[in-house]
């Protein structure tokens, strides 16, 4: 049995930490040759800039799908857009500072409660679900990337693991959906056999279950939010070429795309922080197999999280004055 669960959760974080990094550090010495600081000094900031543009449009499209879903799902069926893209802004933020990117779900979640209501195993299967479509689409529009990079003879392509991965990924959404939908009886079969003192635990994981559900119990234009979910990943993948441009890294669009779902699967991993640490080793080697060098593959993976926290602060320092959202409570 391991020891971690049983450390106090300062000693966690101080390892998560170490490990963060060490893993950057690694990278930094390995790469040294490269000269990656001499490039991020000869930054571009003006497409610095337009990155961070466009990322604010792409977080505005997903608080849109998060709000359809937190309305359809009935969870807070009257809130308003502007609620939800604030939570969205500062659990982002605050995001940057908790381990993985599953903290900063976490946080969406916990915020969103607080702020409109609803029960916390509702809240986290709308976030879960918003995250598992634009995981799914971001894999399947990686998968077809790498295969227009196959057929038009370009030596330089996705990595095999990676496309490996994206088609895992797929695969398990859809064998996972399978299960609950059609083998709900035998997971709730086996939420029975956890131990009485856990029953609390055990009730919201059966209403998570329930709310998961979301292409049976609820009338939900699953469309518009996979068309939605597609422009994300799109705004996305056009920041990646932006930063790119501001160090003088130059891939064709296609390459960029794959890196998206790659950032994604990356940040569930708890060996970054703030964004920085083994996020970077996995940039560099997507980055790489797409024919990039390795010192401006390190350079544009150190200003990513960035991007992302300067986009965080932006938006939610903005929304801290503008009232854009309507009624908060069901």
């Amino acid at each position: 049995m391991s020891l971690l669960p049983k450390l106090p959760v300062s000693a966690r974080r101080a390892m998560r930490f170490a490990l963060a990094i060490g893993i950057l550090g690694l990278l930094v010495l390995k790469l040294n040759n490269a000269k990656p600081f001499e490039r991020l000094a000869a930054t571009k900031p003006i497409f610095v800039l337009l990155a961070i543009s466009v990322l604010a449009i792409e977080d505005m499209a997903r608080a849109w799908n998060w709000t359809k879903l937190i309305r359809g799902m009935y969870v807070a069926p009257r809130v308003g857009y502007g609620t939800v893209l604030r939570i969205y802004w500062m659990s982002g933020f605050l995001g940057q500072f908790v381990p993985a990117g599953v903290g900063t779900d976490a946080l969406r979640a916990v915020m969103a409660t607080r702020s409109i209501g609803g029960h916390p195993s509702a809240q986290g299967a709308a976030v879960v679900m918003l995250n598992a479509i634009g995981l799914t689409v971001s894999c399947a529009a990686a998968l077809v990337c790498a295969a227009w990079l196959a057929l038009a003879g370009h030596h330089q392509g996705v990595r095999m693991f990676a496309v490996v991965l994206y088609a895992g990924v797929i695969l398990a959404a859809v064998v996972g959906y399978w299960l609950l939908h059609w083998q709900r009886g035998a997971v709730l079969r086996l939420l029975r056999l956890m131990p009485v003192s856990l029953g609390k635990v055990r009730r919201g994981l059966r209403r998570f279950i329930y709310r998961v559900l979301i292409f049976e119990r609820y009338k939900i234009n699953v469309l518009p939010m996979f068309a939605i979910a597609l422009f994300t990943l799109l705004t996305r993948a056009a920041v990646f070429p932006l930063i790119g441009l501001a160090v003088g890294l130059f891939l064709p669009f296609a390459a960029w795309v794959p890196l998206v779902p790659a950032c994604n699967l990356s940040g569930l991993i708890p060996y970054s922080v703030a964004g920085f640490g083994g996020d970077q080793a996995a940039m560099v080697y997507v980055l790489t197999g797409s024919g990039a060098s390795a010192g401006a593959a390190l350079t544009f993976a150190l200003i990513v999280p960035f991007v992302g926290m300067l986009t965080n602060t932006l938006g939610g320092l903005s929304l801290l004055f503008v009232k854009l959202g309507g009624q908060t409570r069901p």
